[in-house]
């Protein structure tokens, strides 16, 4: 049994009308946000070029993703010499100031500076790092690393 229904429909084609109507819609808003996405990515990347080479000129620090960059590390050594391979030369302030936020779980920074200096300790006595008479520490037989971007 057929039931001959035109208002039916009428409805489901109106309802799917409205609903093409829509994905076109947004079809349209999406090529805006990429395109809009695409520009503010050219922007973003410009700006931390600009940024890096300002930072090398005046002498500071460029900036590192060290998220990424040690995201294989699995222990604190590992860290260290990952950090010490970018640099060249290390200190101990160095290597807290990258290791404390993000890696040492301890509530002081005093704390997390015992564990670098413990682990660098290890290092040395493993004859993986050595200490220059200023305090600075390098990897043995290495050259620092340049900045990849």
């Amino acid at each position: 049994m057929v039931i001959d229904n035109h208002s039916f429909e009428e409805q489901i084609r109106r309802l799917l009308s409205e609903a093409q109507s829509e994905l076109r819609t947004i079809d349209g808003e999406i090529d805006i946000l990429r395109d809009k996405r695409e520009v503010v990515s050219k922007e973003v990347s410009a700006c931390e070029t600009v940024l890096q080479g300002f930072l090398r000129r005046s002498g500071k620090q460029p900036l590192v993703d060290w998220d990424t960059l040690l995201a294989n590390a699995k222990t604190h050594k590992d860290r260290i010499r990952i950090i010490t391979e970018y640099y060249g030369v290390v200190r101990p302030n160095q290597l807290t100031d990258v290791l404390y936020p993000r890696f040492i779980k301890s509530k002081k920074r005093g704390n997390a500076y015992q564990i670098v200096i413990m682990n660098l300790a290890k290092m040395i006595d493993d004859g993986i790092i050595e200490k220059s008479d200023s305090g600075d520490y390098r990897l043995i037989g290495s050259q620092q690393k340049l900045p990849v971007n």
